[in-house]
């Protein structure tokens, strides 16, 4: 069984691979289509890195014992699709990102054997956990919508694997 500070350190590296290679993606999109999405429906890539920061400071939020505040997938959608709307470009979200995982880590830095044992709430009903089976949830998460950027590039054109 892996100590404290292995748990930690996996957690830490897990989520820095997976905001890397959503900044990575983010990176390799011009201006032009920062605010563009291929539908109505779908969010723009600013509105991905939004969420990704959003996602992560409210599983936080959820780990440190907060519960999640909306009932229904389709309440926590529309909440963080109106929040991801004040997102217009990349240094801010950027920026937002960097805050959000900033205060992560640092939380990470400061769990206690208790606080990694203790149960945490899921959302939407779904029971609880141990906080410890909640810490690959962020990186998940993240890595996860940088694949919807990629697909994105896709979209409009972009068929570069930017490998290097």
């Amino acid at each position: 069984m892996p100590t404290l500070p292995e748990t930690i350190e996996q957690a830490k590296a897990t989520y820095l691979q997976a905001k890397a290679q959503l900044c990575s993606t983010f990176g390799n999109i011009p201006e032009e289509r920062l605010n563009w999405s291929p539908s109505q429906t779908a969010r723009t890539p600013i509105q991905i890195v939004a969420h990704c920061a959003t996602a992560v400071k409210s599983i936080n939020a959820q780990m440190e014992g907060t519960p999640f505040h909306y009932k229904t997938t389709a309440e926590a959608e529309t909440a963080f699709r109106k929040d991801e709307l004040q997102f217009h470009s990349r240094e801010q979200v950027l920026n937002y990102l960097e805050e959000v995982s900033n205060n992560y880590l640092a939380w990470l830095d400061a769990l206690t054997p208790e606080r990694l044992a203790s149960i945490a709430q899921l959302p939407f009903g779904l029971g609880a956990m141990p906080v410890e089976n909640w810490l690959p949830f962020p990186a998940h998460h993240t890595r996860h919508h940088a694949a919807q950027l990629e697909y994105i590039q896709t979209i409009y054109g972009d068929q570069d694997w930017h490998l290097g």
